[in-house]
């Protein structure tokens, strides 16, 4: 039913219901799981019981600070990279208005809530292949995957959900599309059909009730409001930025260089990035003198934190009810808009006329502060792309219920870690200026944005016209094992088809590669204090049936990440770079828990160590990146029993060991309080070796700064 090039379906009631019913029984609705998009390097998560307004109409807000639940990550694996996002859709009524269920007709834009609380009706994740399962340690990290399993689907993932907005009667049908293809790593196409149903109420609430027949004429404003800069206001300011209030909103527009077929030659981009607001407090002077911290600059370093530049473009939207070719002319316009300032400041018709673009500001404003709209950075910046005016009609008397499909295009564009580094570094020294700085970005970002929502249009093109989207291969399941001097990493598929292209069924694999991360978890935690550890290439093979990784590079009581992909060999891509080698997403299967080597108990005595010594909070190139509290004992016994005494001989803390010969401590209490500065004692007594032989008391004396 839902064909995704017609922008436009007239359907009833009944098919409404039946639409419900199916996917309930396909996957169960508003009783479901949040959904996760995480097959390429975006991490999105979309739970119907979190936000004010369902997942989509009206006013729906997910905080990159409320929790897992409200998360939007890119780059999925780098500290702090949560965005804000903030999805609000107004629909706006023409001046004829809308007529309720009491017969009364609105003819005004004030008379209506400016914020209709959608409400989700059910919820639907389907995939290509299964997650893949990780182990560390024997740990299961993932939970088992309840949804469906679809292997015909023509992205890799697929969620989809309704909402009603009831004080329009109307109904929207959301279904997002993510692709683990790589050039197609930063984006999701997001498409929504709107249909008139008259429906004030969800139908599993056994409501009849329902506006009556009737003619409507409406403009259909979407606005995915990010605030990009997250990422840093934690390390600039000392704490999270709300709404993004130090972030610009504007647009720009690009020639389509992808797409042959479809006269949508221009594609209009709406984006935010992370702009100077020298009117919030913690903003820091920085080495050279600035005060200037867009991007989010690092105090010390200059490295900037908050380089992305997110951003939406309009791929789709109907002529007319009647004709449902694509309006090249669309979008009707881009409005901007402020949180404070218009969605909760204003209750005028004018608003209306704001949301549409056909007020003072006019259609297609620039950034507020280049187009006088301001002077500063408006707190809740908002960008729409509005389109329209549509007229729906609904007259259940003939089952007729109008509806109107709208596709967007959804990414994230930045400058590379290395230049956010290498610019952030040179204009700390003093080596160019503000403007030079915060144009390599903003330059650097768009670019990166435009080429993304080009990819995701041509993309959408192929989905439309039903051909297929060349798919990478699907990811292992992985076991990762801490051992003895060394780290083991296994992986395989769960069945041999795997090996084969989720398109053509040909056989094109190629290679296998692990990744390794060591330190902390995420790309430039402070916790590696600096050390630049990122995500590197270890080991590839051509062999498929080696699936053993056998890491003896590492170091005991360093912490490692691991992420397995799989690599085809490119004769079955026909897509963008047709003879591409296309590689399965490495973010598909990092670990998100550490292994660790060790060595083997001893069976002798008297070698134990304390590692480093003495030991700082942050011990530079002795201590253990990503675990500065760390604290290693290393040649201990097979068993035996370790104890921390003070100097005047207090227990700190005991405990049992067996089977490896380090330990670590974190230098916590008992009681979990962090000990003071002073010089500690380690005890290693009732020593046992590997036949279980005794062996003599060990005591080391040792340092502790902090």
């Amino acid at each position: 039913m839902w064909n995704c090039k017609l922008g436009l379906q007239i359907i009833t009631i009944a098919a409404v219901v039946m639409l419900y019913q199916s996917a309930a029984m396909s996957q169960p609705d508003h009783t479901a799981p949040p959904m996760v998009m995480d097959v390429n390097s975006i991490d999105w998560t979309l739970s119907k019981t979190r936000g004010d307004g369902g997942m989509i109409n009206e006013y729906s807000w997910n905080f990159a600070t409320g929790g897992p639940d409200f998360d939007f990550y890119w780059p999925a694996d780098h500290y702090l990279s949560n965005i804000l996002y903030q999805i609000f859709s107004p629909i706006c009524l023409s001046d004829s208005g809308l007529v309720d269920t009491s017969g009364v007709r609105h003819p005004d834009f004030a008379d209506f809530p400016y914020i209709s609380q959608g409400v989700t009706d059910w919820t639907w994740e389907r995939r290509r292949y299964r997650p893949p399962d990780i182990y560390v340690d024997g740990i299961k990290l993932n939970p088992a995957y309840n949804w469906q399993v679809d292997p015909t689907l023509k992205a890799d993932e697929i969620c989809e959900f309704d909402d009603l907005i009831p004080a329009y009667g109307m109904r929207a049908h959301v279904t997002i599309y993510t692709f683990s293809n790589p050039e197609l790593s930063n984006v999701a196409i997001w498409k929504v059909t709107l249909t008139f149903t008259g429906e004030v109420a969800l139908p599993r609430q056994h409501v009849t009730k329902r506006l009556p027949d009737q003619t409507i004429s409406m403009w259909w404003p979407f606005s995915m409001s990010f605030g990009p800069s997250l990422l840093g206001n934690e390390e600039v300011y000392g704490s999270y930025g709300y709404e993004g209030e130090d972030d610009l909103d504007s647009w720009f527009k690009i020639q389509d260089n992808l797409v042959n077929d479809d006269p949508r030659k221009d594609l209009m981009i709406a984006y935010y990035w992370d702009y100077y607001n020298s009117g919030l407090s913690g903003s820091p002077t920085y080495p050279n003198g600035s005060v200037d911290n867009s991007g989010d600059p690092d105090r010390t370093t200059g490295h900037l934190y908050s380089t992305q530049v997110p951003g939406y473009a309009l791929l789709y939207a109907p002529v007319s009810v009647a004709n449902t070719t694509d309006e090249a002319t669309e979008p009707f316009s881009m409005p901007h808009a402020s949180i404070v300032a218009d969605l909760w400041g204003r209750r005028d018709l004018g608003l209306r006329n704001t949301y549409i673009g056909t007020d003072s500001r006019g259609k297609f404003p620039l950034d507020p502060i280049t187009a006088g709209l301001a002077t500063s950075p408006q707190k809740g910046p908002m960008r729409f792309i509005t389109s329209g005016p549509y007229s729906l009609t609904k007259n259940s008397a003939v089952g007729r219920y109008d509806s109107v499909t709208l596709v967007y295009a959804i990414a994230v564009g930045s400058i590379s870690f290395t230049e956010a580094d290498s610019i952030g570094r040179v204009w700390s020294s003093g080596k160019i200026s503000d403007a030079v700085k915060d144009s390599l970005i903003l330059t650097g970002g768009k670019d990166s944005l435009a080429n993304s929502i080009d990819r995701a249009y041509w993309a959408w093109d192929q989905i439309s016209h039903g051909r297929p989207i060349p798919a990478a291969p699907p990811p292992p399941d992985v076991n990762v094992e801490s051992g003895p001097d060394r780290i083991t990493v296994n992986w395989s598929y769960p069945d041999p088809s795997y090996f084969k292209n989720a398109v053509t069924g040909v056989d094109d694999w190629y290679a296998w590669r692990v990744y390794r991360k060591q330190g902390a978890f995420y790309v430039d935690d402070p916790l590696d204090q600096g050390d630049g550890a990122r995500w590197q290439l270890v080991y590839e093979t051509h062999d498929r049936n080696q699936t053993t990784f056998e890491d003896t590079s590492v170091v005991r009581g360093v912490n490692y990440y691991y992420a397995v992909t799989a690599v085809d060999n490119g004769t079955q891509n026909n897509g963008l770079y047709p003879g591409e080698k296309l590689e399965s997403s490495r973010y598909a299967t990092r670990t998100t828990v550490p292994a660790a080597s060790f060595k083997p108990g001893l069976s002798v005595s008297g070698q134990a160590r304390v590692v480093p010594n003495p030991t700082t909070v942050a011990a530079g190139p002795l201590g253990f990146s990503g675990t500065p509290d760390k604290i290693l004992f290393v040649n201990l016994p097979v068993k035996c029993t370790l104890a921390i005494y003070t100097e005047t001989g207090d227990l700190v803390k005991s405990w049992p060991h067996y089977g490896q010969a380090d330990d670590s401590w974190d230098q916590r209490t008992s009681g979990n309080q962090y000990v003071t500065s002073g010089i500690y004692i380690l005890a290693v007594t009732d020593s046992k070796g590997l036949n279980g032989q005794s062996l003599p008391d060990q005591f080391v004396k040792f340092v502790i700064v902090r």
